[in-house]
């Protein structure tokens, strides 16, 4: 098993701090209205839809929010059609990207996005033309801490910490689980704490998904995530003009995801 993880390095994702709240809760509720269009309301029948409102939850969108994104989804309120789309593209420095999106208007959406890349010497490419370069995995990631069990009445939402090297022996155990990595992550008062990362197949994610939560461990995050097969390390001007770019990407409204060979 890996004893560090360059996971911070492969998704480029900017913290609620650094953007509108309003802007995350859109991208939110059309991840929720997806979802739920794809496989029905019920998030214990539907893993991307409980997965969904899992991330709305940590972000702290109000409940009616999510309801309401899932009745569009379902058809039971009137609301645009959303669909997913997925652009491949090219950036300066052979940087490759994918670049998720879920839209209401694709049109709209392939402009505005082609408008972008070309401000930063990009292009959109071909389908298949980068995709290629990456794989897609499961990951969960975890805190090294179990649910307490209320004395009394047996519920409790209180996680007791437990040995690192202990939670990595247990992972160890539930099949489907291809790598675990040591890294960190820093709580919204900038206070470092030691995370778990459970790397799995994208046919084994949900299975493991389920067998990790059975062992009562702390959930941080679990996601369908996009790795890149060659990634390429930039340095100065290069690597900025590469940050901004994806800067400029993930504060588009339409976007979810940017997926690069970039560390």
């Amino acid at each position: 098993m890996s004893g560090h993880s360059k996971w911070s390095k492969i998704k480029h994702k900017k913290g609620v701090t650094d953007a509108k709240k309003g802007m995350i809760f859109t991208k939110l509720a059309k991840a929720i209205t997806l979802a739920a269009g794809e496989g029905g309301g019920d998030p214990q029948m539907n893993f991307t839809l409980r997965l969904a409102i899992e991330r709305a939850k940590a972000e702290n969108m109000p409940n009616e929010n999510i309801v309401r994104a899932i009745k569009k989804g379902t058809g039971e309120i009137e609301g645009d059609q959303i669909q997913r789309i997925s652009y491949e593209a090219l950036g300066p420095a052979s940087s490759m990207y994918i670049i998720d999106c879920a839209t209401d208007n694709t049109n709209r959406t392939i402009a505005e996005i082609k408008r972008i890349l070309e401000n930063h010497s990009g292009k959109i490419v071909g389908s298949g033309s980068v995709a290629w370069q990456f794989e897609e995995k499961g990951l969960i990631i975890i805190r090294p801490a179990k649910l307490k069990k209320a004395e009394k009445y047996g519920v409790s939402d209180t996680y007791e910490p437990v040995k690192k090297e202990d939670a990595m022996m247990e992972l160890m155990e539930v099949d489907g689980i291809l790598d675990i990595a040591e890294s960190t992550q820093a709580d919204e008062d900038g206070n470092m704490f030691i995370v778990l990362e459970v790397f799995t197949t994208k046919k084994d994610f949900a299975l493991v998904d389920r067998s990790v939560r059975n062992l009562h461990f702390q959930i941080i995050s679990s996601e369908l995530i996009k790795i890149a097969k060659n990634e390429k390390v930039l340095t100065g001007e290069e690597k900025n003009r590469v940050e901004r770019l994806i800067e400029q990407l993930e504060e588009h409204d339409d976007v979810e995801s940017v997926w690069t060979n970039i560390k």
